[in-house]
Parts: structure tokens; C-alpha cells; sequence
């Protein structure tokens, strides 16, 4: 599963990529493309590390190691959470200040934008780094000198904290209030935006123009787009704070299946409402096909 998801994030960058370098710049695009970055960054821990060690049935490499795969999916998960807020803004102006869009998300805008979303997530996660580091350096701060360690154990078959107070700390309050402040803002953009264009279809639709109409219905599909994309997260984040599991095959589907679905699902969405990118998905199925029937022998 991680690997088809993985591949599936990847097609998007690449097609994004090509769509808004060599066409016209869109702001979404740029945005959805920093978010299968992330995507594909947490799911290549998952078949590069969480994978393996679940079915050789202990960890490899040194300790270390474990941390640093630990460390890559702290920082891409994050990055998702500060990439639907900016997503969630994105929407919100093209909803409500459609004229001054393209002022707001321009191309030195958007990227501005995007650096603030990836500093964020930096600071957000200089925690975890600075104890390792300074464990390196055998700096003896109390807490942070033990080491903060986020990594996958076999014995539960899930990712979670290493037992230090270091970690005790950036698992508890450090690491869900911002988190969760920054969910709840783009939920909230989302519910206006949602309550805006319901208001304009049912009152308006019949009254728009025809670019009108089309720059309408633009923004409810890229609004259903970035909602679904979300609607997993928000599943997620309720299914792990209305349970809590104890059993070794719930904690494994709670905070590894269900963790690794949710970036799969990102992808599938994606490429569920571009054209585009379903085109290049089935000219190379057809090429597939047609080099296995020029290789059979007549």
C-alpha cells in the first residue's frame, strides 16, 4: 500500500511540476505539489523502514537510524498540516477576494508563502533534532540531553515516542497544541468557504455568466479536492484521541495503517480529479500493453 501511494504522490509531483513550469503558474498546483513531496517523504519511511522491520520482526542498522526515519516523518507530517492551512487560505481568497487572487498568489507570493509553511514546520520540529544533537555533543541540558526519539517499534508494531522526558514532552502538549490550533483554523476556513459557495449556487447560479460559471465551478471542484484530501485527517486525528489502543493489532492499524492511509488516500484524490494525470496514468498502461504485444512471438 505504501509503495502504490508512494508511486501515486510521485506521478503528481512530476505532472505539477511539468503543468505549472512549462503552462500557465497556478498557486494551487505549486501547493499541491509541496504536499506530495511530504506525502511521498512519509510513505518512503514506511517502505524504507517501518516495513522491513515489521516483517523481519526486529529493527536494523544502529539506533540512530531508527530516529533519523523518525525524525523525516515528523517533518513531513507536519509540513501536511501547515500545507492544508495555506490550501484552505488559498481557497478561502479565490473564494471570497476572486479579483485580488492572482495579487495574493502571484508567483513570488505563493513561494513566499510556501517558505513560511516550510519554516514553520522546521521550528515546529527543531525540538527533536536539538535533542539528538546535543545528546551528540554530550551538552548536559536535563531532558533534552537524554534525547527526543520518535521512531517504529516491532513490539507494537507502531510508531511512537522513545521513552525519554525529552520525548514525554514533545508527545504531549508541545506537540498537539500547535498541531491541532493550525487543524482547527483550516477546518474552520473550509466550513466558510463551504457555507459561501452553497450560498452563491443556490442563489446565483442561475444568474452567472459564462465565465462566471466557470470560475465557479473551479472553485468547488478544487474546494471538494483539498475537503476530501482533508476529510482523512480529520478522521484520523478523531479515531486516535477517541481511542486508545493497548492491543498490539489496534495500536498497529491506529498509528501505522491508518497513518499510512491517510497519505495514500492524499494521492488518490489527486489523481481522482486531474485529468491530466489519469491521461498519463492510462498512456502508460497502453505502451505497457504494446510492448508486451510487439515482444510475442507470431
Amino acid at each position: 500500500m505504501g509503495f502504490v501511494g508512494f508511486l501515486c504522490n510521485a506521478l503528481i509531483f512530476t505532472s505539477l511540476y511539468k503543468s505549472f513550469r512549462f503552462s500557465t503558474f497556478s498557486s494551487f498546483s505549486v501547493l499541491c505539489c509541496s504536499r506530495s513531496i511530504s506525502n511521498c517523504g512519509t510513505l518512503l519511511c514506511f517502505i524504507c523502514y517501518s516495513g522491513p522491520v515489521a516483517l523481519l520482526g526486529q529493527s536494523y542498522g544502529t539506533e540512530i537510524l531508527g530516529r533519523k526515519f523518525g525524525h523525516v516523518t515528523t517533518l513531513t507530517y507536519k509540513s501536511v498540516v501547515y500545507i492544508q492551512l495555506a490550501i484552505a487560505f488559498n481557497r478561502f481568497i479565490a473564494t471570497f477576494f476572486t479579483f485580488k487572487y492572482h495579487l495574493i498568489f502571484s508567483r513570488r507570493g505563493t513561494f513566499i508563502i510556501l517558505g513560511s509553511v516550510w519554516s514553520m514546520t522546521a521550528l515546529h520540529c527543531i525540538p527533536e533534532f536539538m535533542g539528538t544533537t546535543l545528546r551528540w555533543l554530550t551538552i548536559p541540558i536535563e531532558g533534552l540531553s537524554d534525547g527526543c526519539g520518535y521512531t517504529f517499534f516491532y513490539e507494537s508494531l507502531s510508531w511512537d515516542y522513545l521513552d525519554t522526558p525529552c520525548s514525554a514532552l514533545l508527545g504531549g502538549p508541545l506537540l498537539f497544541y500547535p498541531s491541532y490550533s493550525v487543524f482547527l483554523s483550516s477546518i474552520t476556513l473550509n466550513l466558510i468557504i463551504f457555507i459561501k459557495l452553497s450560498y452563491h449556487t443556490l442563489m446565483y447560479s442561475k444568474k452567472m455568466g459564462i465565465q462566471a460559471k466557470q470560475r465557479h465551478r473551479k472553485n468547488v471542484r478544487f474546494f471538494v479536492q483539498s475537503f476530501l484530501q482533508e476529510l482523512m485527517y480529520i478522521f484520523e486525528a478523531l479515531f486516535l484521541q477517541l481511542t486508545r489502543p493497548h492491543d498490539r493489532f489496534f495500536a498497529f492499524v491506529s498509528y501505522s495503517l491508518l497513518w499510512e492511509s491517510t497519505h495514500v488516500w492524499d494521492g488518490f484524490i489527486v489523481v481522482l480529479y486531474r485529468s491530466d494525470i489519469r491521461s498519463r496514468l492510462t498512456c502508460a498502461q497502453r505502451k505497457s500493453i504494446m510492448r508486451r504485444m510487439t515482444k510475442v512471438p507470431v
